[in-house]
């Protein structure tokens, strides 16, 4: 959301996914979950570099806005208000 504020929001949508990925690429290479848990990935994906972290963290929310579609949206208006008062009014109980 903050993307569509020009400069100011790429600005502080960058510090915040700069201060996402460096705990992920602290805890994926510095203390090696990635070569623990990850050991079947290909050797490249076990250290990657702080700035390529940064760059996923940049990437796939932009791809995932771009091919994946909305599957349910949900709108609602409601314009009845003052009808629905001078109805409720009229309106008898019978029991």
């Amino acid at each position: 959301m903050l993307n569509y504020i020009p400069i100011l929001g790429w600005l502080m949508d960058f510090g915040f996914k700069a201060s996402l990925a460096l705990p992920f690429w602290l805890t994926w290479t510095v203390f090696g979950l990635g070569k623990k848990y990850f050991y079947f990935l290909p050797e490249v994906y076990h250290e990657p570099g702080f700035w390529n972290c940064l760059g996923l963290f940049i990437a796939v929310p932009i791809l995932y806005g771009i091919f994946i579609p909305k599957l349910v949206a949900v709108s609602q208006t409601n314009n009845n208000s003052a009808e629905k008062k001078t109805e409720d009014k009229t309106r008898k109980i019978t029991p």
